[in-house]
């Protein structure tokens, strides 16, 4: 059984590489672009929205490297403000949740990204609802599995 610090510096890992994976694809796909490229996804019948080529095309990297930070820093805050009031085995856990979910929200950037290139190529039509749903539902379905954890952990 991993320890709560390497199971936190794991799923930070996972979270970096997702970033680099995200900033690789933005960076290797906005070269072989064409002219016009969409910036939105037909997602409940809104129409897809095409414009010129630009460096907003990177606006998905740029929100999920932000998205990690902003939440490691909230994370970070919070855990100073509440040092006396919750032990550092919960506040483990909720980095750990926080950093899971993050992974998921990171790969449905990634889905989202990957759409708009193949939009672009004329490839696909959109996003696969599926998946998007899939990858939805699973961090939904994190939220109670934190709140048994938590409780797991107040019993002891």
């Amino acid at each position: 059984m991993l320890s709560a610090k390497k199971k936190i510096i794991l799923l930070f890992s996972f979270n970096l590489i997702l970033i680099s994976v995200s900033w690789l694809m933005a960076c290797y796909a906005y070269t072989k672009l064409p002219a016009r490229i969409p910036f939105w996804i037909d997602f409940i019948g809104q129409e897809s929205m095409n414009a010129e080529k630009s460096p907003f095309f990177f606006i998905y990297a740029v929100s999920q490297t932000l998205l990690v930070i902003i939440f490691l820093v909230i994370i970070h805050f919070k855990h100073r403000r509440e040092k006396e009031r919750i032990s550092s085995t919960v506040h483990d856990l909720q980095k750990e949740f926080i950093l899971l979910v993050l992974i998921f929200f990171q790969l449905i950037f990634i889905h989202i990204q990957r759409s708009l290139v193949l939009m672009a190529h004329g490839v696909e039509q959109g996003i696969r609802p599926f998946y998007f749903y899939s990858v939805f539902g699973i961090i939904l379905i994190l939220i109670p599995y934190y709140r048994m954890r938590l409780r797991a952990l107040g019993k002891r």
